[in-house]
Parts: C-alpha cells; sequence; structure tokens
C-alpha cells in the first residue's frame, strides 16, 4: 500500500533533513545488521500522532568534567524534543565564550546535544525477533528515509509488515570514520505478525523516561561548577503534558551535585541583573524616542526672543520708575527700544547680536 500524501511528504523532507543515547536503544553493530522498519499509523498506536510521523528526534548531552572521562549527567535536549528553549544550550554557549583555553573550549563543546533518530524496527541481528526503538545517526535515517521513498515511487511500502522488506545496515570504520551503508535485503523476508504495530513502544514515553528524568539543574549546576558562569535559572514547562520533563528538575533531589559550591542563588541573581538591564534599555529607547518626536526648537529664533523678553521687562521696570505721565509729545513718538536702556545693557546685547550673526 503506499504512503499517503501527508506522510509522503514527511518522509521525503525527513530524507533531506537527515541527510546531513542511552536507554535501551539499539544501535547498528559493526558489521551487517538486518532490521525490519516498522511505520504504526495513529490508527495502529496510539503514540503516532495525527501527522503520522512514525519516528521521534532525539537529542542528548553528557556533562563531562574531563573529555575522556565518565559523565556527571546525562540529560535530553529539550530544544531537540520538544522545540522549547533550553537553559541547557544557553549555559553551554556562555561556558563557551567564557573558555580561557583551547582544551577547556573543546570540552565544553563536547557538551552540546548529540542528535539522532529512533525508529521502531525488528531486530533480526540478535537472537530474538523483538520489536526495539532503533537509533540511527541523522545521515543514516536520512538514507533509510531515501530507501522506503524511492520504493514507494515504485509502489511497494517496505515498511509493512506482511509484505515489506528487511533493509541492511553495514557499519565499517571508527570514530569520525564511522560509515553506515544502507540497503534492501535481497533475501527474502518472512510476514510479521499482523498485530505488531500495535505493540511498537511509544517512542516519545521511551525518550521522556530515559532522557527527562529532572536532572537539567543538576547538569546546570556541573556546568556552573566546572565553567565557572553564573548560569540561567529553569523557568517554564517543556515537553507534552503529562511527561516529566525539565520543570520537575526544580524540587527534584537529582538536582544536587556532591561536592558543588555552585547554587541557585548565581542563576537567580543573573537572572535579575539581566531583567534589570533590559528595562534600563526599554527606559532608554522610549527616553530616545520621546526626545526625537520634541520639536526642533531654532536655537537663533530662541536667542532673539530671549533678548526681546529683557528689553521689555527694562521698558516695563523704567516705566515703573517713573512718578510723573510722560509728555503728550513723548506719548506719540515710537518706544525708545534698546536706547532708552543702560549703556552697559546695550552693550551687552549689541554683543549677543553680533554672536548670532
Amino acid at each position: 500500500m503506499a504512503l499517503n500524501p501527508e506522510l509522503k511528504k514527511m518522509v521525503s523532507a525527513a530524507k533531506n533533513k537527515y541527510s546531513g543515547g542511552n536507554g535501551k536503544t539499539v544501535k547498528p553493530k559493526d558489521g551487517r545488521n538486518t532490521y525490519r522498519v516498522l511505520a504504526p499509523t495513529s490508527a495502529q498506536a496510539s503514540w503516532v500522532p495525527a501527522s503520522g510521523q512514525y519516528w521521534a528526534d532525539l537529542g542528548v548531552h553528557w556533562i563531562k568534567a574531563d573529555k575522556n572521562g565518565k559523565p556527571l549527567v546525562v540529560v535530553g535536549d529539550c530544544d531537540t524534543v520538544y522545540q522549547q528553549p533550553s537553559p541547557l544550550n544557553t549555559a553551554i554557549e556562555m561556558a563557551i565564550a567564557s573558555a580561557h583555553d583551547e582544551d577547556s573550549k573543546e570540552l565544553y563543546n563536547e557538551w552540546k546535544a548529540k542528535k539522532s533518530v529512533l525508529l521502531c524496527a525488528v531486530d533480526f541481528s540478535g537472537n530474538t525477533d523483538e520489536v526495539i526503538p532503533l537509533e540511527l545517526t541523522g545521515t543514516t535515517f536520512g538514507k533509510v528515509m531515501d530507501l522506503i521513498n524511492v520504493y514507494d515511487d515504485a509502489g511497494k511500502d517496505i515498511t509493512d509488515p506482511l509484505t515489506g522488506v528487511n533493509i541492511i545496515i553495514t557499519k565499517t570504520g571508527k570514530g569520525l570514520n564511522t560509515k553506515y551503508d544502507v540497503m534492501v535485503d535481497p533475501a527474502p523476508a518472512k510476514p510479521l505478525s499482523a498485530d505488531i504495530l500495535s505493540r511498537t513502544p511509544d517512542l516519545h514515553a521511551f525518550i521522556a523516561q530515559n532522557f527527562f528524568r529532572g536532572e537539567e539543574q543538576k547538569a546546570l549546576n556541573c556546568i556552573a561548577q566546572i565553567a565557572g558562569i553564573a548560569v540561567p535559572a529553569l523557568t517554564g514547562p517543556s515537553g507534552p503534558a503529562g511527561v516529566r520533563t525539565p520543570t520537575a528538575a526544580l524540587a527534584s533531589s537529582a538536582a544536587s551535585v556532591a561536592g558543588a559550591s555552585v547554587d541557585n542563588s548565581a542563576a537567580i541573581a543573573a537572572e535579575a541583573a539581566r531583567k534589570a538591564a533590559a528595562e534600563q534599555a526599554a527606559a532608554a529607547q522610549a527616553a530616545a524616542a520621546a526626545q526625537q518626536a520634541a520639536p526642533v526648537e531654532d536655537p537663533l529664533a530662541a536667542k532673539r526672543a530671549e533678548i526681546l523678553r529683557r528689553q521689555q521687562e527694562a521698558e516695563a521696570e523704567l516705566a515703573a520708575l517713573s512718578a510723573e505721565p510722560a509728555p503728550a509729545a513723548a506719548a506719540a513718538t515710537p518706544a525708545a527700544g534698546i536706547s532708552s536702556l543702560p549703556v552697559s545693557e546695550q552693550d551687552a546685547i549689541l554683543a549677543e547680536l553680533d554672536n548670532l550673526v
């Protein structure tokens, strides 16, 4: 049966996206590994969303004090898994920026999330035919999606339990030179039980149970202690409803680190400083906007107005000091203006007018 159009788009998109843990996942071992990939629908497995996406993205932080040492804490990346802002990613970037030498910077880069993809599959490489969460690198998953897509274009669903075929993933090389080749198994595949899709493990629950166990604060404390920085505080929920998420870390006993001298006070202080800085920036921006909106005053006109005001005040003062009424001829004469002022004030006004020219 061919894929429905929406799911086919997702498979094609996944092929492009991924062409570039721990727990109980199964990873391909050295040599050949034979699997039957299973693609349950939302009607066959309650954990599959209405979109039909039968795989799950996984990101995991391995926080170590030494590059070759054992991890102090292993925790999921809520950005990769739940598309939620990650305080851990922020703290790791802060640590990298504060690194004083290349060795420290290399260690802090190792804390970044290691990303992979989970699928439900039957593993024929072992002694049992159980359904397992198969963990693949992004590139290998992209190759599997490409294979599914190519066969679907030819009218064949290789994930069908009854009529599908097995795939072979061959692992060669070590470390950075590790290579995974994907191909369809040429040997005939035996049909699987019709109800096997309803028995596929819930990949989302698996990720939540194994990688979101309330140890996010412990991871942040480790980062703070090793890198010597003030880490951001955990705020807000992450993940779907009913799943234990990073929020649980705030009340978890696992949040403590043996011998750690860093606590939440540094994170709280850093967050308060950040908010204060943001408020100051907003106030400065508002003041700048108000100043920009105010009309621009002509300095020359303002100075002239000031001189005129002073002249009028002097004339009013002279009029008040005059005890006798002015002669009729004088009343008909225009105001003497600046000439009626004392010589010293006339010189000062004239000097100011000269400066304005």
